[in-house]
């Protein structure tokens, strides 16, 4: 009996404030990362602008993808399905590349 008190007990309840201070603290972060990335577009960096941009973007992806949809605590099958969903898009992307090269190599 005495572990089960003290497995309970080293378990925090979930209450409604913890849960949105949690997502209040990611969403300002998601605000500060927007209007930094909306800052620095406007910055003279020659092609180092756009570079700075992905970077941005893929750290308030990253934020919204571990904490938000809690991907980093979920079960295989869904990071399986996150990585599937992950892996489709990279091939949209690079199939998209490819028919620009061969357009812009074409003319």
């Amino acid at each position: 009996m005495t572990n089960q008190n003290s497995a309970s007990a080293s378990e925090r309840p979930t209450t409604a404030w913890r849960l949105w201070r949690r997502n209040g603290v990611i969403w300002a972060a998601l605000l500060c990362l927007l209007f930094l990335s909306l800052g620095l577009a406007y910055v003279q960096m020659g092609l180092f602008t756009p570079t700075v941009g992905i970077v941005i973007a893929f750290i308030k992806a990253s934020l919204v993808i571990l904490l938000f949809m809690e991907l980093a605590s979920s079960k295989a099958l869904i990071k399986l399905a996150a990585l599937a969903g992950l892996i489709f898009v990279a091939t949209l992307f690079a199939l998209t590349l490819a028919d620009v090269l061969a357009r812009v190599g074409g003319q």
